[in-house]
C-alpha cells in the first residue's frame, strides 16, 4: 500500500485502519447550484449528478458515496429567491471561499448566474477544470454554441448549453396544422424574448406572428386573434403573466383553441397540445459522466460544448379530441398525458 502521497494524517489514519486507502484517495468534485434546494430544476440536475458519479440519496437528504470513486460536496447560490445583483456577487465570494478552503479536483456549476458570477470572475482559465450546464443558450446565429456571452469556451471549461426542443416539437404537431405558418405567445420578460430570438433562428420564415403580453387579459385576447393568424402555436410557460388564473386558462383554451400548439415548459403544458419539456436529469448526468472523463485525464479543452437532446412529452388528450386529433401510437406510449399530471 502507497501512502507517500497523502498527508502525513491521513498516511496515519490509513495505517490505523480507520480509513481505507480508496476513501483517503478519492478526487473531490463540488457541485455549484445557482438556485436552491426543492428547487424542481435543481433537484433534476442534483439528482443526474448523483446517478452519473453513482451517489446515493437518504430520504433525509444525506448522501452516501459509499459506492463512489468521488466525494462530492453540494453549496446552492439560492439565486433563485434572491435576484439582486449584490446577493449574486456575495453568493458566488461565498463559494468562491469554499473552492479556496475545499480544494476541490473539479467543479461542476449549473445555470447561468454560476458561470456569470462565479467561474468568469474567478476561474477563466485557471487550474481547475470546470463543467457548466443549464447555461441558457443565447447565441446570434444556428452556428453558435450559444455560451458565447461568457466567452466559452476556457481552456479550463466545457459543459452543456441548455435549449428548448423546437425541432421535435414543430415536427410532432406540423402534420395537424392546416398551414406552415408559426405563432409565439410568449410572457413579456427577458426569458421570454431569449426564447423568441432562438425561436427565429430555428424556425426561420415559418415564424410570422411573436406575441408578449404582460397580464392574463392580454394573454387571452392574443390567444383568440392567434387561432385566425396562424397555423400554429408556440406557447410559452405563463411564468411573470399578471393575474394568471390555472383553472380559468384552461377551460379557457380547450373551448377556443382551433389549432395544434406545442409547448417546451412544464408550466404551459395543460393550455397546449403537445409539450416536449428539458429532462434537467439530462444535463446533470452528463455533467458527471464529464467530469469522470476529466479525472481520467480528458482535457476540458477538448471536450465540445454540447447541447440537451432528450424531451418528456406531454400529450393533452381533452384538447386532441375536441382538435380531432389522433397520436401515433409509439408517440402515445412514451408521452405522459396532461390529464394525469398533478400540479
Amino acid at each position: 500500500m502507497k501512502y507517500q502521497k497523502l498527508p502525513i494524517i491521513v498516511c496515519f489514519l490509513v495505517a490505523c485502519g480507520y480509513l481505507t486507502s480508496a476513501q483517503a484517495q478519492k478526487e473531490k468534485i463540488l457541485f455549484v447550484d445557482s438556485y436552491n434546494a426543492g428547487f424542481s430544476w435543481s433537484e433534476g440536475i442534483t439528482d443526474g449528478i448523483l446517478k452519473g458519479l453513482n451517489i446515493k440519496k437518504d430520504q433525509s437528504g444525506q448522501l452516501d458515496a459509499a459506492d463512489s470513486r468521488v466525494e462530492l460536496k453540494i453549496i446552492r447560490m439560492d439565486t433563485k429567491r434572491n435576484s439582486s445583483e449584490a446577493f449574486k456577487k456575495k453568493a458566488a465570494e461565498r463559494v468562491k471561499l469554499e473552492i479556496d478552503s475545499w480544494q476541490p479536483d473539479l467543479v461542476i456549476a449549473s445555470d447561468d448566474n454560476a458561470s456569470k458570477y462565479l467561474i468568469v470572475p474567478y476561474f477563466k482559465n485557471a487550474d481547475l477544470p470546470i463543467v457548466f450546464c443549464g447555461v441558457n443558450w443565447d447565441g446570434d446565429s444556428s452556428q453558435d454554441s450559444g455560451a458565447e456571452k461568457y466567452g466559452y469556451p476556457f481552456d479550463n471549461v466545457t459543459g452543456m448549453v441548455e435549449i428548448t426542443l423546437v425541432d421535435q416539437a414543430f415536427e410532432a404537431i406540423r402534420e395537424y396544422a392546416g398551414g406552415e405558418r408559426i405563432g409565439v405567445l410568449v410572457p413579456d420578460n427577458i426569458s421570454g424574448r431569449k426564447a423568441v430570438q432562438y425561436f427565429r433562428i430555428k424556425l426561420a420564415q415559418n415564424l410570422v406572428q411573436e406575441i408578449y403580453v404582460a397580464t392574463f387579459d392580454q394573454w387571452k385576447a392574443s390567444f383568440l386573434a392567434l387561432q385566425k393568424q396562424v397555423d400554429m402555436l408556440i406557447i410559452a410557460s405563463p411564468d411573470g403573466i399578471a393575474g394568471w388564473n390555472d383553472r380559468e386558462a384552461k377551460a379557457f383554451v380547450e373551448a377556443n383553441a382551433s389549432i395544434p400548439s406545442a409547448t417546451f415548459g412544464f408550466g404551459g403544458t395543460p393550455y397546449s397540445l403537445v409539450g416536449f419539456t428539458r429532462v434537467p436529469e439530462e444535463l446533470g448526468e452528463w455533467s458527471a459522466q464529464t467530469a469522470l472523463r476529466i479525472l481520467d485525464g480528458a482535457d476540458p479543452a477538448e471536450i465540445p460544448i454540447t447541447t440537451n437532446k432528450t424531451a418528456k412529452i406531454y400529450l393533452n388528450m381533452e384538447l386532441a379530441s375536441k382538435l380531432k386529433i389522433r397520436f401515433p401510437i409509439d408517440l402515445i406510449e412514451r408521452a405522459t398525458f396532461t390529464s394525469e399530471v398533478e400540479r
